[in-house]
């Protein structure tokens, strides 16, 4: 009999420890969930990725009227556009990057790269993941620009405005800042100015493919 009352001390014995571990992982989790900087990340991340996205998208317009205005001007333009939307890309990779980490979404990886079963907002998410993928060829064809023909070089990067608007979409439909007076007023402002530069494009005419030819 008193073997038999020593084995539930023994037993708790050996269950305290992992006992112990469990505990410490259940509240490093909580930590996790309760701590808000992986979201703060996020959000910093995405607005982050759609203003350098903008800024890409209106030096890639500016573009015909730089040619037109001087040489300088239009290789100063070449470049600011490449590593602003090399730098849009690397801040969208570091979006999908917090979202995959954060305990407080649980998305996969495979939720980030295919539109299937999204866990939150699952047209938003769809929206954005055909997003990624436009913003991903776009990078791809200007970095392969000199090995591309002219005609198949720029009937691509007509897919900027489709990825903008998709990429505008996304967050205002996906993003918790979307109500927030400033936000609206970042999306507002985004759209005008390409809207506007269009314009001006239209009437000062696309360069010839001499112009555009890599330097």
């Amino acid at each position: 009999m008193a073997f038999l009352a020593q084995i539930p001390v023994s037993l708790w014995a050996l269950l305290l420890p992992a006992q112990g571990l469990l505990l410490k992982l259940a509240a490093g989790k909580a930590v996790a969930q309760a701590s808000p900087t992986l979201w703060y990340l996020t959000r910093a991340m995405a607005v982050s990725s759609y203003v350098a996205l903008t800024l890409s998208v209106l030096l890639g317009t500016l573009r015909a009227i730089a040619r037109k205005a001087s040489e300088r001007l239009s290789w100063v333009v070449d470049e600011l556009h490449q590593f602003i939307a090399t730098l849009a890309g690397v801040l969208i990779v570091g979006h999908l990057l917090t979202l995959l980490l954060d305990p407080f979404l649980p998305f996969s990886l495979l939720n980030l790269l295919l539109p299937l079963d999204e866990p939150y907002r699952p047209t938003a998410v769809v929206i954005g993941v055909f997003s990624f993928y436009g913003m991903a060829l776009l990078l791809l064809t200007s970095w392969l620009r000199r090995r591309l023909r002219y005609s198949w070089w720029r009937a691509i990067h007509y897919l900027s405005f489709v990825t903008f608007a998709l990429v505008t979409a996304h967050g205002w439909l996906a993003g918790s800042d979307s109500g927030e007076p400033w936000m609206r007023a970042i999306y507002a402002g985004a759209a005008s100015a390409i809207a506007f530069l269009i314009l001006v494009r239209f009437f000062v005419g696309a360069p010839s493919a001499a112009q555009v030819q890599p330097r």
